[in-house]
């Protein structure tokens, strides 16, 4: 792909297509979605900004929605960032874009009051944050790079 942009927002596009595989498997194992699923935090934060209570079919549209819109969005910052790391082994610069991801959601989570306190949250909560931004990570830089070789 010639262009490095749509590139990116492709790439984005397919780590987040990858994350909903990782989704079933996560609420399986936690029996139940996390506080920072994606329908939670639409959820919180819609509630707030409409002034209702989503529905659950409400909440389910609007997820799908933020999810459809925000990993092109991160694919795409990556894309801006990426030239210094591409040289760098896969999984090592795929991690680093996860630990970015991951490190941007827990700062902006309290900050538009989107979950619950962390402090709340299990361990394997915190444990499956971590898998899935890694993933997201992995497959977004899989895509970038074989989208752009």
């Amino acid at each position: 792909m010639r262009n490095p942009y749509a590139a990116a927002y492709v790439a984005g596009a397919v780590g987040t297509g990858a994350l909903g595989a990782l989704v079933a498997v996560r609420n399986a194992s936690l029996g139940r979605p996390p506080p920072y699923s994606a329908r939670n935090i639409a959820r919180h934060v819609l509630s707030r900004l409409f002034g209702r209570k989503l529905s659950r079919r409400e909440a389910a549209d609007w997820a799908f929605a933020l999810r459809a819109g925000y990993g092109p969005l991160l694919g795409m910052g990556w894309g801006l960032v990426r030239r210094r790391t591409s040289k760098w082994s896969l999984p090592h610069s795929g991690v680093l874009l996860g630990l970015g991801v991951l490190a941007f959601e827990r700062m902006a989570f309290p900050l538009f009051k989107a979950t619950a306190s962390e402090s709340s949250w299990t361990r394997e909560e915190h444990v499956w944050l971590f898998a899935q931004t890694a993933l997201f990570g992995v497959v977004t830089e899989a895509t970038m790079r074989w989208l752009t070789k």
